[in-house]
């Protein structure tokens, strides 16, 4: 317990995780200034480069069906949007949740997209989603338990041998977006068809379907 013993295994062990790279950039956030005091150099990482995300069209006899979650304030929302080969809208809506996570939003809207699309008898479905996370559960399993039967209600009327599910960055998904948020908004179910789409929603539509790409990373 000799001190000059204990600030050496301190500087040691500094140094040990320093140089195994478990002692990173961020844990010395706000000490920037003593880290030379244990030999460690900080320098800053540079931000990713910006990168150009494209909406693809879904090949020509299936749909698309791009769906978001959204949560602010502890109550939940979801939006989705159904495309055809050529991009135009088949049908879009949007739903209120209420209290539940981020996770459970982003499935309820992928199934409320699928329910959606089998209702308007549309087979051959692509679901896109910028969730990671809600498609592996949907793909490999797992995930806690009380979205297990969301879970078992998608895999039912999924035929993934069929079927396609896929991630997109939000910026390439910002008409799912809208309408999540305007789920919360407005805090009910509700469907638009390719004639009463917003202004703002047609604007989006189109950007995708002439194949603009949004920005990521600025």
């Amino acid at each position: 317990m000799e001190p000059r013993r204990i600030i050496w295994r301190v500087y040691h062990t500094i140094s040990l995780l320093h140089t195994g790279r478990l002692f990173r950039h961020i844990h010395w956030r706000g000490d920037m200034d003593i880290a030379p005091l244990f030999g460690v150099i900080i320098t800053t990482p540079s931000p990713p480069p910006p990168t150009l995300v494209f909406w693809r069209t879904p090949p020509v006899g299936s749909y698309k069906n791009n769906t978001d979650g959204c949560v602010k304030d502890g109550v939940a929302s979801g939006g989705g949007i159904i495309r055809d080969s050529s991009g135009q809208c088949i049908r879009a809506f949007f739903s209120f949740y209420g209290d539940c996570t981020i996770l459970e939003a982003e499935l309820r809207a992928i199934l409320d997209g699928i329910i959606l699309a089998q209702r308007l008898g549309l087979s051959v479905l692509w679901v896109e989603s910028d969730s990671t996370l809600a498609i592996h559960c949907i793909t490999k399993g797992g995930g806690p338990w009380h979205i297990q039967a969301t879970l078992r209600h998608i895999r039912h009327l999924l035929a993934l041998d069929r079927d396609t599910i896929t991630h997109i960055f939000r910026e390439g998904n910002q008409v799912a977006d809208l309408l999540a948020s305007e789920g919360w908004d407005r805090r009910y179910y509700y469907e638009y068809s390719s004639q009463d789409l917003p202004r703002r929603h047609r604007s989006l539509v189109q950007i995708d379907r002439f194949g603009l790409p949004n920005v990521r990373g600025l």
